[in-house]
């Protein structure tokens, strides 16, 4: 098996965190989150593990439930 790029797991800790971050702040539990992207609740707990990535429909799709843009859950220029 591969070793994943640098800076990957960085960058897939990043994106959990701010996908948390985002939910907590709209009051909302994994399970409504899922819901509301029309995803299944083990993709955002699984993206907010940080263990796995994810396809960029699927951040669409949360982006989209949580009012936010794609870049505003992957920047890591942001405060």
């Amino acid at each position: 098996m591969h070793d994943p790029p640098p800076g990957l797991p960085d960058f897939r800790r990043l994106v959990a965190d701010r996908v948390r971050t985002e939910r907590r702040r709209r009051n909302l539990t994994q399970e409504q989150l899922a819901h509301d992207a029309g995803l299944a609740p083990r993709t955002v707990v699984s993206l907010e593990s940080g263990r796995h990535g994810c396809h960029l429909d699927v951040l669409y799709a949360l982006a989209r439930a949580m009012g936010v843009t794609v870049a505003d859950l992957v920047s890591d220029d942001l405060p």
